[in-house]
C-alpha cells in the first residue's frame, strides 16, 4: 500500500506546542466566559490597547514577587492573566 499524501509542508504546526503548559491560559478563558459570555474576548473594545495593557500591568504587580499568586477574583493565576491580555493585544494591534 501507498503513503498518503498530506499537503501540509508550510502549513502552521501545533505539535511541539505541550497543552499542559497552556492549561493556566484555558482557565482564564473559562473565567472569561463565566464572568461575560463565550468569545466575548474577540469583540472590538475601545482603547483596546490601553485596556489590556493595564490589566496586564495590574496583574503583574499582583504576581510579581511570587509567580503562583492567585487572582482572587478568577482563582487564576495572575501570571496566566498576564498572558491572556498580551494575546488579546496583539490579536486586536492585528485585526486593525
Amino acid at each position: 500500500m501507498n503513503e498518503g499524501i498530506k499537503y501540509d509542508k508550510d502549513k502552521q504546526g501545533w505539535y511541539p506546542m505541550p497543552l499542559v503548559i497552556l492549561k493556566p491560559l484555558a482557565d482564564v478563558f473559562l473565567a472569561g466566559e463565566k464572568k461575560y459570555e463565550t468569545f466575548n474576548c474577540l469583540k472590538p473594545f475601545e482603547d483596546s490597547d490601553r485596556r489590556f495593557w493595564d490589566a496586564m500591568m495590574r496583574h503583574a504587580e499582583a504576581c510579581q514577587i511570587d509567580p503562583l499568586a492567585i487572582d482572587e477574583e478568577t482563582g487564576c493565576y495572575h501570571g496566566a492573566q498576564i498572558a491572556f491580555n498580551m494575546l488579546l493585544r496583539i490579536f486586536n494591534a492585528r485585526r486593525k
